[in-house]
């Protein structure tokens, strides 16, 4: 395969893996503060984040800042070779600001000014606090420029985390602008692109423009689907304004963020960031959430390659409504190393201590209410003595991929403007991806943009858009050898969000091999596939009837008037082949769907024969390999089968075989023998 290195594979430019834990000194007593370095290091802890949402305390007045009280904490880390990330502090604007300028405040669909008492209450786009934002940064930059314990930054903090739609004036003019800008000026474009014909929606200027919201009917597509990009694209524009102030500051620094949140473009949000950051919580999905946190982990990593994770779960996390399970002894490291596994060079757990005030006094933290180091600060020192000792041997390394799900943003905004109750493409994607996962296939997700240099099965999850670009390169990745597996209601849209006239699956039918006669929706357990074996997979909430061009029936519908149709079919092109799937893919029948495509990739599992609670990853780069092993379950797991090597946590040589005790992990350096150090 030809093209530019893929940029999920690019690496951190760092020299040490940092290690360490959110930190709010503003919310504690001095004696607390200074105990907590001692403690930290003894914990093996490098670094600490702090400052994100201290605004009030950096300028009590507008105009004046001190930020003496972070200069101490920072010094007083620094003595015991704890580096400081600091972050930009415009999540939560103070008081004096809101009540000064109530134009900042965000304003919902429905009319309401947010008010102050919780945080990102105050818009991005609005031009006042953009330019208290540049100020408070720039104070700071100018502040910590010379300061060599202050070794990176994080702006805001999980920016759209609780409110990406706004309908204030600021976004009604910014959004004006915006499609100014991409119709060059000229309405008429606008007016093609929306398809305002339908229900006289019509556009003369663009200062006619609104904000647009279902009521009393549903809103045109085109407009949500504009709207929504120009969110994405205006909290860009918020971060990169912040980031300009601190590269100019001191180009040293390195400058990430805390995502994934909604309506924001990662591809391009990433471009202005040295490496991305993703917060991961896996309690929001239970305690066993195993696949959820290689999936958010991987999606982290398509955006940008090797990532932070600056907040890791560390206790049971609740706010006003729920509390999230505890982790269980050894579930905190397991996470740990699972997302290390996946691509993380930095990691951090959230918080300290847990907080005794304010709407996240129960989101526990290494250290209880009480300060007393218990069982989850015992297993976060362990973590951090190994990392000290092991840390550094995953700088430089990727993780290996040959199979993988294609994600992209604007694939889910098309599907948000019409999704007629159907799967998304993200849906999709975390269902395809963890059958893979699930077969301890080398799995990934690659972004649209990404190159496709890699990967020998790729996997497109019901993309609706489509260009000649994208249908360019997938047909060129099938050409050279690539399977590849195209799902239901894929190219039937243009870039604008409109149907196409060409007949489904569109710029993708001589790829395919196919045209679609006839959709409609299942209901469960109505229709089903059989495939020539006699096996069979039910249709799942969708189905296409397809007749084939070039491709050849793989497997019929069954039932009713669809009895014998073709649903799924394989296509040869060039040295390749391309398997189209006419429906969705639910969890229990992705297996059968995805068999015949997997059969043809031949991709073998990361270590064969591993047991069911174990999962293996390896990442690889600077001549060596490493192996992770990470046994979830409860149980002792024999893995036989091991690749000769060295555990970089035992320290133990590695012939053939591995007993794992419940909850724990082994790195396994390969080929490594125990006279190399």
């Amino acid at each position: 395969m030809s093209g530019s290195a893929p940029r999920h594979r690019r690496l951190c430019k760092q020299d040490k893996f940092l290690f360490g834990v959110a930190y709010y000194p503003e919310h504690w007593r001095e004696e607390d503060r200074q105990e907590d370095p001692d403690r930290m290091a003894v914990a093996g802890v490098n670094v600490v984040r702090m400052g994100e949402f201290a605004w009030d305390l950096m300028e009590r007045v507008e105009g004046e800042y001190d930020f003496a009280f972070f200069d101490e904490q920072i010094a007083r880390l620094a003595n015991l070779g704890i580096s400081t990330i600091f972050c930009t502090p415009t999540a939560t604007p103070p008081r004096w600001l809101t009540v000064q300028y109530p134009d900042t405040l965000r304003i919902d669909r429905d009319g309401r000014r947010m008010e102050h008492g919780t945080r990102q209450h105050c818009c991005t786009n609005s031009a006042r606090l953009r330019e208290y934002g540049w100020r408070i940064t720039s104070a700071l930059t100018t502040h910590f420029a010379g300061n060599p314990s202050v070794i990176g930054w994080q702006t805001d903090n999980e920016l759209n985390c609780h409110f990406s739609e706004c309908y204030c004036p600021s976004c009604h003019e910014a959004f004006i602008n915006w499609c100014r800008r991409r119709y060059n000026n000229e309405i008429n474009l606008l007016n093609q692109a929306w398809g305002t014909a339908f229900w006289s929606m019509s556009y003369t200027d663009f200062e006619q423009l609104v904000l647009p919201y279902d009521r009393p009917a549903r809103w045109n597509p085109g407009h949500m689907l504009d709207y929504w990009r120009f969110l994405s694209d205006t909290t860009a524009e918020f971060q990169r304004e912040q980031v300009e102030i601190l590269r100019k500051g001191n180009p040293n620094w390195f400058i990430t963020h805390n995502g994934l949140m909604a309506n924001v473009d990662y591809w391009k949000f990433a471009e202005d960031l040295d490496f991305l950051g993703v917060d991961i919580y896996p309690g929001f999905g239970g305690q066993e959430n195993i696949h959820g946190v290689a999936f958010i982990a991987d999606r982290c990593r398509s955006y940008g390659g090797s990532f932070m994770v600056p907040e890791l779960e560390s206790g049971p996390g609740g706010q006003v409504g729920y509390i999230l399970p505890t982790p269980r002894p050894g579930q905190m490291r397991m996470w740990l190393y699972q997302v290390i596994a996946h691509g993380a060079d930095s990691v951090m757990h959230f918080r300290w201590r847990s907080c005794r005030f304010g709407a996240e006094e129960y989101w526990c933290g290494v250290l209880d209410h009480d300060n007393k180091p218990r069982r989850r600060y015992e297993e976060f020192a362990r973590e951090g003595i190994e990392l000290r000792h092991i840390g550094k041997e995953m700088l430089g390394t990727s993780v290996d991929i040959s199979a993988a799900v294609l994600i992209e943003h604007d694939q889910d905004l098309a599907w948000k403007t019409m999704p007629l109750g159907m799967p998304s493409p993200e849906s999709q994607s975390l269902t395809l991806h963890g059958e893979l996962w699930r077969r301890k296939l080398p799995v990934g997700l690659v972004e649209a943009h990404d190159s496709f240099e890699g990967p020998r099965l790729l996997i497109v999850p019901s993309f609706t858009m489509m260009d000649d670009d994208l249908a360019s390169r997938l047909t060129e990745f099938a050409r050279q050898g690539g399977v590849l597996v195209v799902m239901a209601w894929s190219g039937t849209r243009d870039r604008f969000g409109r149907i196409t006239p060409l007949s489904a699956p569109g710029l993708l039918a001589e790829l395919a091999g196919v045209t679609v006669e006839e959709f409609g929706k299942l209901e469960k357990g109505e229709n089903s596939l059989t495939f020539a074996d006699g096996t069979t997979a039910s249709g799942f909430m969708w189905y296409e009837l397809l007749r084939p061009t070039t491709a050849k029936p793989v497997a019929r519908w069954s039932r009713e008037h669809m009895a014998g149709t073709v649903g799924l079919t394989v296509n040869q092109v060039g040295e390749g082949k391309v398997f189209y799937v006419g429906t969705y893919a639910a969890a229990e029948e992705a297996s059968a769907l995805l068999g015949p495509a997997l059969d043809e990739a031949k991709i073998e599992p990361v270590v064969a024969g591993l047991p069911e609670g174990v999962e293996a990853v390896r990442r690889s780069g600077k001549g060596k390999s490493l192996l992770f092993l990470l046994n979830h379950s409860c149980d002792e797991q024999l893995v036989s089968r091991v690749p000769a090597g060295v555990d970089l946590i035992s320290g133990k040589t590695i012939t053939g075989s591995l007993t794992l005790p419940p909850k724990e992990v082994a790195v396994i350096h390969v080929g490594r023998n125990l006279s190399v150090k």
